[in-house]
């Protein structure tokens, strides 16, 4: 099992990486370390020696000066023809969670060994919850049911499997938020805020469901962006929301006569829009 102590040098290793690029003194990033992270001096040296082990609100925070994913000084640094990567199938889809702050982001892990106890916590750790694997900071194993991850890489999925379908949220005002309320019910979900970036974003992606806030806050309608999605993906489920059904009754009666559109109204409690989401996706799936 890698233990915290080589995990811990990896982050070391990572933030040294990026903080010579500056070409400065031990001493300049060291001062750095500390003005950023509120330490001491001496606190600085070890951070970055190795002899203190980092945080993972502290690595993230160094991300976001850096200008670099946390994961970039998270995750260790191998050549891409390296016989030491795990193949691509030997991996597997989770939601990484790095702190109660960050939210989440879709990952892709390799699974090691069951975590027997918390004496040698890993840097990271991954439990499966219902349908679906997340990994966590090594500090939150609570004993039960952990593993830990030898490998991690932070990218969106290119395709869900048949147990994780992909589903693309658009929302002007929402669509992080609905995003992950999909995550938690154990579906694969993309946000979009601007009909233009979905719209560009089916050439690349193999959607499985769409769920569509019928009011955008922009030029054009839902109505287009039903249209263009119907000329590249026949039968693909599309879920329209909305909390102005009266408004747009006209609208939206002929959306709904458009094969595979639903619709599902607004407010709703999201645990329960989710449920309602993940159902409708799946029996139209089922049906097709």
């Amino acid at each position: 099992m890698t233990d915290a102590k080589s995990a811990n040098q990896t982050i070391c290793d990572n933030i040294r990486a990026q903080l010579e690029q500056f070409n400065w003194p031990e001493a300049q990033q060291a001062g750095l370390v500390e003005q950023i992270l509120g330490l001491s001096t001496s606190q600085a040296y070890r951070k970055l020696n190795g002899s203190s082990p980092w945080q993972l609100a502290q690595v993230e925070k160094l991300a976001q000066y850096l200008n670099v994913s946390a994961s970039t000084l998270l995750v260790r640094r191998e050549p891409q023809d390296s016989p030491s990567l795990p193949r691509e199938q030997d991996l597997i889809p989770a939601i990484l969670h790095l702190n109660n702050q960050s939210g989440e982001a879709h990952c892709w892990i390799q699974l090691g060994e069951p975590l027997a106890d918390d004496s040698c916590a890993p840097l990271l750790m991954a439990k499966r919850l219902h349908d679906c694997w997340h990994v966590f900071p090594g500090t939150q194993f609570d004993g039960e049911d952990g593993h830990e991850v030898t490998y991690l890489t932070v990218r969106p999925p290119k395709r869900a499997n048949s147990k994780r379908l992909l589903v693309a949220v658009l929302d002007d005002k929402d669509a992080d938020l609905l995003s992950a309320i999909l995550v938690q019910q154990g579906l694969f979900a993309l946000p979009y805020y601007e009909s233009q970036a979905l719209l560009q974003a089916l050439s690349h992606e193999e959607f499985d469901a769409f769920v569509l806030d019928w009011v955008l806050g922009e030029p054009g309608s839902c109505m287009e962006v039903i249209e263009t999605i119907r000329r590249q993906s026949p039968n693909v489920p599309i879920i329209v929301l909305t909390g102005y059904a009266l408004e747009h009754e006209s609208e939206l009666s002929k959306a709904l006569q458009t094969n595979g559109v639903y619709y599902i109204g607004k407010p709703a409690p999201g645990s329960i829009l989710a449920l309602q989401i993940k159902n409708m996706v799946t029996n139209a799936l089922e049906q097709a």
